[in-house]
């Protein structure tokens, strides 16, 4: 008798969690929410993150090229008359591959300098835009740096990973 008891209790569970399955697929609805208000999933390439010092502005990159702090090797250190600290009034960037990009704004830039990676740094001065290809494992005197007597302050507004 006990043995026919939870047949028939077995056998009701199973009929009840059938019934409230198609119950609960019965009323589902097919139209989708309305998701207009939510955001769109494209990268826009803005930085997510604000730049150490107020002169400073990271504006947007492709990620490769980040933030780094200025004791580790494998690096891109931007020196600049702005920044006066304890790492040399530098800025340092690390790239994570072989090619990136980084919108910046550093004022009075002097000097940049790369270790593992060739760069391609956009530069103006005095409203005249110039690029300056910086090969691995080199620095390249920029703006007041230059010492050519007519150095005048420049601002770094871009980065690039060449190789």
């Amino acid at each position: 008798m006990a043995k026919r008891m939870s047949r028939w209790l077995v056998g009701g569970a199973v009929a009840a969690a059938a019934t409230l399955g198609v119950t609960a697929i019965a009323s589902a609805d097919g139209t989708p929410a309305d998701n207009s208000a939510a955001p769109v999933a494209v990268e826009d390439f803005i930085h997510p993150g604000p730049a150490p010092y107020p002169n400073v502005k990271l504006l947007r990159g492709d990620g490769h090229i980040v933030l780094s702090d200025c004791t580790v090797d494998d690096q891109i250190s931007v020196l600049s008359w702005d920044l006066p600290n304890d790492k040399g009034n530098q800025i340092c960037f690390r790239a994570t591959g072989t090619t990136g990009y980084l919108a910046v704004e550093v004022p009075n830039v002097f000097r940049i300098r790369t270790d593992d990676y060739s760069v391609n740094a956009k530069l103006t001065s005095e409203g005249v835009s110039q690029s300056v290809d910086i090969a691995k494992g080199t620095a390249v005197p920029v703006g007041i740096g230059s010492g050519s007597g007519n150095g005048k302050p420049t601002t770094l507004l871009e980065l690039r990973v060449t190789g």
